[in-house]
């Protein structure tokens, strides 16, 4: 089955459907429902055909999960001081926790993706209803997903939930609880190591950087694009070993597995597209977009460490995901009111026919 051939029309559709009446309310259910299909794709999916065909690692995202069975809470706190006092484990605990946590209702690995995707889909969909002022942004940010995002879930990686968990320190740092903004961007950090990296964006929203810093931090992540494309190992090796980390440290010592020049160079025409047509005055008069233009330096600027080894997405993922409202607010800023749908109609098509790419993606759901 070619799921994309199935989930991009059901988010057009319903979309349409919706926006018939642009209400709040409708918004929100549109949300609510396109969020929960996506949800169960993500949580239905074959373990085995993405770890043989897609090579992703989701074999072993299951037999983590099972050996939380019968994992006692001692030897969840030796791999604590292991990990944290003695460097001489790797496994993140807060990723080893909320496995044992979700076992002891169930046992089922499919109901176990069920439970912990809400990690991030809840947070996603809150920050959708709160800033998405149009059920076209929303399609927009559905199909962004489906294209750029869904394979990552697909395998049931762990960098999701911990990305889940950024989203809601986010959330906290704009509603200015700062208390719980610390203690989510912990979670995410215990969970998957590389969200310390989200601790750049949040600080620049504390710090609230004036809009003329934030454009100039952008231009200046693109004229540094052609040196980290060409060098990011070095840029790797600097980071893993800048943090203690040799697992990461490792990925710049290999070789340059090259590859994803698509990927990359289509994250850096969405950010010279939001560079040209976001001003600086749009970010002085809206709080909002200026929020969201925050991370256009920081993916600018990561993006090409992807050509390095593909596993690099991961850090690039923690800005990027924020193109879904990036992306609507440039073509608000550049077109009026009858020009928008057609961009809007432009961009969706362009990334549905991407995903759609080969007839879609291949999909077979955990009991096949």
């Amino acid at each position: 089955m070619h799921i994309n051939l199935i989930t991009i029309p059901f988010v057009i559709v319903l979309g349409l459907v919706f926006s018939q009446r642009d209400t709040s309310k409708n918004r929100r259910w549109y949300i609510i429902l396109s969020s929960f299909v996506l949800l169960l794709v993500a949580a239905l999916r074959s373990p085995e055909y993405m770890t043989n065909t897609y090579n992703i690692d989701t074999l072993n995202y299951r037999g983590y999960f099972e050996q939380a069975f019968d994992m006692d809470w001692s030897e969840f706190q030796r791999l604590f001081y292991l990990r944290y006092f003695v460097g001489a484990a790797e496994n993140d605990v807060g990723f080893v926790a909320l496995n044992k946590i979700i076992s002891f209702f169930t046992h089922e690995f499919w109901l176990y993706s069920l439970i912990a995707d809400l990690i991030f889909f809840v947070p996603f969909g809150i920050i959708l209803y709160r800033y998405c002022t149009k059920t076209s942004q929303i399609i927009f940010a559905f199909i962004f997903y489906i294209s750029l995002v869904q394979i990552f879930f697909l395998g049931g990686a762990r960098q999701m939930f911990a990305l889940g968990f950024d989203l809601m320190a986010l959330i906290a740092m704009i509603d200015k609880k700062r208390l719980w903004t610390a203690v989510f961007l912990l979670m995410a950090i215990s969970i998957h190591f590389s969200s310390i990296l989200f601790l750049i964006p949040l600080l620049m929203v504390w710090y609230n950087f004036s809009s003329k810093t934030l454009k100039w931090m952008h231009l200046a992540a693109f004229l540094v694009f052609p040196i980290v494309f060409l060098f990011p190992n070095q840029l790797i090796l600097f980071m893993g070993e800048s943090v203690g980390m040799e697992k990461y440290a490792n990925y710049g010592r290999g070789a340059i597995q090259g590859g994803a020049t698509t990927f990359i160079f289509l994250i850096e025409m969405f950010s010279l597209f939001c560079l040209v047509t976001i001003r600086k005055r749009n970010l002085i008069h809206n709080a909002t977009i200026k929020l969201f233009y925050t991370m256009a330096p920081l993916f600018t600027f990561f993006a090409p460490l992807i050509r390095s080894n593909g596993s690099m997405i991961r850090i690039s993922l923690y800005y990027h995901i924020f193109l879904v409202f990036l992306v609507p607010f440039a073509i608000d800023c550049m077109a009026n009111r009858r020009d928008r749908n057609i961009i809007y109609f432009i961009a969706i098509g362009a990334l549905s026919a991407l995903s759609l790419a080969g007839g879609g993606l291949t999909y077979y759901f955990f009991w096949q």
